[in-house]
């Protein structure tokens, strides 16, 4: 039997500092919104909305999402733990979840699986070659690939970066956006550019809805577009996929075996 205790009490003390960081956000969002001015450019007929002030990002934030990432990522290793002890074997000091952008070098018999040592059955090795980020197209944009990596940086090289950032823009009218920075900024730093049409006055109450929240500024999170996402939501995804993609396929195995 999988025994997956270590493995949820990880996974829930994400989800812990996870709600406390969204709880910290909270009023930094709130900050932002009111921050926002809109003014009209009439050398370039544009009406341009910026940021006043910009809220200062505690380092503290940083550190509690490296909690959360760091608890995702043990989870998997507590996972293959336990693995190894259902399946027969006795987990040594290399037992790890391994999280391959590339695929391993083949074996004698030219398959090309991942391994959890000291060594699972060929039918649990494809079961972890399903979920490697090597099988996406762009690996860097895989949940495992993106929480793994996360997770290096912040334990052992430097806290997370943390900034402040658009993540959505609405607006209703006619009117089209020439511009857009999506952060970070800097106070009193331009947010986006619309280009005025030729109607009426009614004109000067355009204010387009512009969502802040706090972002990662981090090259490894996942490619462009995952940086676009709240940092809460991009680990959320990891969080996500652990629960429903990882942890039932091994337990599915285990359960019919």
């Amino acid at each position: 039997m999988l025994d997956l205790s270590g493995t949820r009490v990880k996974i829930d003390r994400a989800k812990t500092h996870l709600d406390d960081f969204d709880r910290q956000v909270k009023d930094i969002k709130a900050a932002c919104r009111d921050a926002v001015v809109g003014k009209r450019d009439e050398n370039q007929s544009e009406y341009v909305f910026c940021i006043e002030r910009v809220p200062t990002l505690d380092p503290v934030l940083s550190a509690t999402l490296g909690d959360a990432i760091h608890n995702l990522r043990a989870s998997l290793d507590h996972l293959a733990w336990q693995t190894i002890i259902a399946a027969g074997g006795q987990p040594s000091d290399n037992t790890n979840f391994p999280i391959l952008d590339v695929p391993p070098t083949p074996d004698r018999f030219g398959r090309s699986r991942p391994q959890i040592p000291p060594g699972i059955s060929t039918k649990l090795r494809e079961i972890l070659d399903e979920m490697q980020p090597y099988k996406r197209t762009n690996p860097a944009t895989h949940e495992l690939f993106v929480i793994h990596h996360l997770d290096i940086g912040d334990k052992h090289r430097q806290l997370l970066v943390a900034i402040v950032g658009v993540t959505s823009l609405a607006w209703f009218g006619e009117l089209k956006p020439v511009a857009v920075n999506v952060g970070p900024y800097e106070d009193g730093a331009e947010i986006c550019r619309f280009l005025r049409s030729n109607g009426g006055d009614t004109e000067d109450q355009f204010q387009p809805t512009i969502s802040f929240d706090v972002r990662l500024n981090e090259p490894i999170a996942g490619g462009p577009w995952s940086q676009m996402l709240s940092a809460s939501h991009l680990v959320r995804r990891s969080l996500t996929y652990i629960e429903n993609e990882v942890i039932p396929r091994f337990t599915d195995y285990f359960r019919v075996i």
